[in-house]
């Protein structure tokens, strides 16, 4: 009976066993097809939209070839829309190390023939998320391949680019999908320009770009994708910077041209641009006064090898350096500290036999002898700011250089009201002319740069204006005379605009548990380095440093150090008034201060017994003090007192002979 209920069991474990199998052997073949699908997620997706349908398609190969030396792998998908010069040759590929394996063009889109147009906005959009679709990951690339002509487009397909407006509208398309790009890098010329960058900011964080061209062989794609494959954990950043460094060093060895690369936080680019708006617009309104110094300006700036590309940075330092105008400079520092956010890495490489790029700062910008075209007008550039109304104002003067001027006498002193020496007091005049629509302004700006005092005017005749300044320090002034809101006078004034004084920069030492430092090195430093004064604390830790301005130093952007080595602090003191207070505390542990509070003690305990002994050896012991008192015992008095200078001397032949041989003792 018993072995009867084994064998009637026996069967049905093993259908429970063979179901069991059958079951892991799907589900295993089950995940290796989704694996060769893509729908596992890796940690990096590398798109690559190859438009080599134009002079570049002989380099097509060597490009995809330098990929298949990676290939992809679970942790890195490299996915290639290529398309060719030769018809019906366009193909999408997922690279593999030595080969590639293609992939129906149909399943990214039904309509999709074998000749595509890339110069078509929708069929990146097309690509980029039928790829996020089926090969997730952690991080996307998308590489733009092909020929680049500045802001007036990239990755032609024939002669149809993808132009600004297209740009824009697939990033958009792509951020709407949900589709959160890492970086866009643009393997293509002259893509470093505002313009351009500017309609990627919907669809990525980082762009790579270049302002001069990209040498027909793009980026060394080995090199490139090496590094997602040796370090799939890598974040966007330090991939950007990599991919950097890796065409630049690259370049270095073997390119004929100069080089430029730059990794763009596109998150920064609307505040440059908002910058860039603010500048244009009071630009346009100087061009008449201006417009020999603003051409000048332009032809010592860096020029890149498209149509009158300008680096934007290098620019506005000449346009500030040839006018002096002190409402730009302050524009432009502004757009200089919004370029600076923007650029996160940039590198620069000049090969003499080249055009030059010692100035490239990352980005350039447009900035023609003449008036816009109508499609870069369509710019979001153009529509968002007042750059492009700038260009319109300034092209008729390349042909015929006049300047708008009007006459503006005017005279600015430093005087010192209370005859103690210094000067308190600014006396400021002008005689404006009366014309129609005019009107004055002045403006003072203090030892800082920053704006102290502003004064305007929309009558003519002399005009007196005093200025009592708060700050100590050198001062300069600016003089506006307008004429229907058009710059026809300006003057800057920036000597004999002095608020001068005593400052005193005092403060205290202190440990960390609060016990003043003494004989601690205060300096007061220049932004050079140099040593305008330097004292030491007291004894309970306390300091002053007195100086005068603007004789001593101008008072502004100072440093005051405290201590050495690595117990050093430093504060930074904007700008010096009357009375300046700093206190620092150091680090220091209760080890430290037990063992100086210790040797104190010791140190004072030690010169109090030498004092005594002094005292003491100095009112009892002597010069033959010892002497004397046996005199005194072998020459007793007989009541009546015997003076030392009585006692008989002994006869000199009764001392003892000194010697000075070391073998004997005497």
């Amino acid at each position: 009976m018993r072995y009867a209920m084994e064998s009637k069991a026996l069967p049905r474990f093993l259908v429970v066993l063979s179901l069991f199998v059958l079951l892991s052997a799907f589900s295993v073949n089950m995940q290796t097809t989704s694996a060769q699908n893509g729908t596992t997620t890796s940690d990096w997706t590398y798109m690559v939209y190859m438009s080599g349908d134009s002079s570049l398609s002989s380099n097509v190969g060597d490009d995809l070839n330098e990929m298949k030396e990676v290939g992809s792998s679970d942790d890195l998908n490299i996915i290639v829309l290529v398309d060719q010069s030769t018809s019906v040759d366009t193909q999408l590929l997922r690279v593999m190390a030595a080969g590639s394996e293609s992939l129906p063009l149909s399943s990214v889109n039904a309509t999709w023939g074998n000749e595509l147009n890339l110069g078509r906005p929708q069929t990146l959009v097309d690509f980029v998320t039928w790829t996020v679709a089926n090969y997730p990951a952690d991080h996307y690339v998308l590489d733009l391949w092909g020929h680049g002509t500045g802001w007036s487009g990239v990755c032609p397909d024939k002669d149809d680019f993808l132009e600004p407006t297209e740009l824009r509208l697939a990033m958009s398309s792509i951020a709407n999908a949900g589709i959160h790009l890492d970086i866009i890098s643009i393997d293509a010329c002259q893509m470093g320009m505002v313009e351009t960058v500017y309609e990627l900011r919907q669809g990525a964080e980082f762009a790579i770009v270049s302002e001069k061209d990209v040498p027909v062989s793009g980026w060394p794609y080995a090199e490139v994708l090496a590094i997602l494959a040796d370090e799939p954990t890598i974040s966007p950043t330090d991939f950007g910077i990599a991919l950097i460094d890796e065409y630049m060093d690259w370049g270095l060895m073997h390119s004929r041209y100069t080089l430029t690369l730059a990794l763009i936080d596109l998150g920064s680019m609307e505040a440059l641009v908002n910058a860039i708006d603010a500048y244009s617009s009071e630009a346009s309104n100087t061009v008449g006064y201006f417009n020999y110094e603003l051409i000048t300006a332009r032809m010592a700036t860096e020029e890149y090898d498209g149509s009158y590309q300008y680096d934007l940075w290098h620019l506005l330092e000449n346009i500030n350096s040839h006018t002096e105008y002190k409402r730009l400079e302050t524009l432009s520092k502004d757009v200089l500290v919004a370029l600076d956010a923007a650029v996160v890495y940039e590198r620069h490489w000049t090969n003499t036999l080249d055009e030059p790029a010692y100035n490239a700062n990352g980005l350039s910008v447009y900035f023609p002898p003449n008036a816009p075209p109508s499609a870069y007008l369509t710019t979001s550039l153009g529509q968002d700011t007042a750059w492009d109304e700038f260009l319109a104002d300034m092209a008729p003067y390349f042909s015929n250089l006049v300047k708008s001027e009007r006459p503006l006498n005017l005279t600015a002193v430093s005087v010192d009201t209370d005859s103690d020496g210094l000067a308190d007091l600014f006396e400021m005049s002008v005689f404006v002319p009366s014309f129609q629509a005019s009107s004055f302004e002045l403006e003072v700006y203090g030892p800082d740069g920053s704006l102290a005092f502003e004064y305007s005017s929309g009558s003519g005749g002399q005009i007196n204006i005093p200025y009592t300044p708060e700050a100590l320090g050198a001062y300069s002034a600016a003089f506006y005379l307008w004429e229907d809101g058009s710059l026809v006078n300006y003057s800057y004034v920036d000597s004999d605009l002095n608020k001068e004084g005593w400052s005193t920069v005092s403060g205290r030492v202190t440990s960390n548990i609060g016990r003043g430092l003494k004989w601690t090195q205060i300096k007061l430093l220049e932004a050079d380095g140099s040593i305008i004064g330097s004292t030491v604390t007291d004894f309970d830790g306390h300091f002053i440093l007195t100086v005068k301005v603007p004789t001593d130093t101008e008072g502004v952007n100072l440093t005051l150090s405290c201590g050495l080595g690595s117990r050093q602090q430093n504060a930074t003191l904007q700008q010096l008034f009357g009375t300046n207070e700093q206190d620092f505390e150091l680090e220091t542990s209760h080890l430290s201060v037990l063992w100086l509070a210790c040797l104190t003690v010791v140190l004072n305990v030690s010169a109090l017994v030498i004092l005594i002994l002094w005292f003491l050896g100095g009112r009892v012991t002597g010069p033959h003090s010892r002497e004397e008192d046996n005199r005194w015992e072998d020459h007793p008095s007989s009541g009546e007192e015997q003076h030392l200078s009585e006692v008989p001397e002994e006869p000199y032949s009764e001392r003892p002979e000194l010697h000075t041989d070391k073998n004997k003792t005497f």
